[in-house]
């Protein structure tokens, strides 16, 4: 079993949908510091951008529809849920390859693009 461990999670938006998926991991005798977050993964979830831009618009105050909000969650409930389930996968494989603390870093959006110098 791998001895690193999450312990933080971070969501950045960098737009109005698109955000970053962070989470820092170490093992539990090392003291948890740094805030250097390269990209470790670049993945499309659209209903994951989607959902997280809407949670982003409602803390911003803007103007959403609650009740429409929830219609359209519960509407792509299931889709979400296998998006979340892909992350969750990936974040996995790149802790079992990891032995000492770090960061994985996955940007999530809602739209095709690769980041050159990060390949998925």
């Amino acid at each position: 079993m791998n001895t690193v461990k999450p312990y933080k999670i971070i969501i950045e938006w960098r737009g109005e949908e698109d955000f970053y998926f962070i989470c820092d991991y170490a093992r539990p005798d090392v003291e948890k510091t740094g805030n250097n977050h390269p990209i470790s993964k670049a993945r499309t979830f659209p209903v994951m951008a989607q959902a997280m831009g809407n949670v982003l618009r409602k803390l911003r105050k803007e103007h959403i529809t609650f009740p429409l909000f929830l219609v359209t969650l519960a509407f792509n409930h299931r889709n979400l849920l296998h998006e979340i389930d892909q992350l969750l996968h990936l974040l996995h494989l790149h802790l079992e390859k990891e032995q000492v603390p770090g960061t994985f870093t996955c940007h999530i959006s809602s739209s095709k693009q690769e980041l050159s110098s990060n390949p998925a």
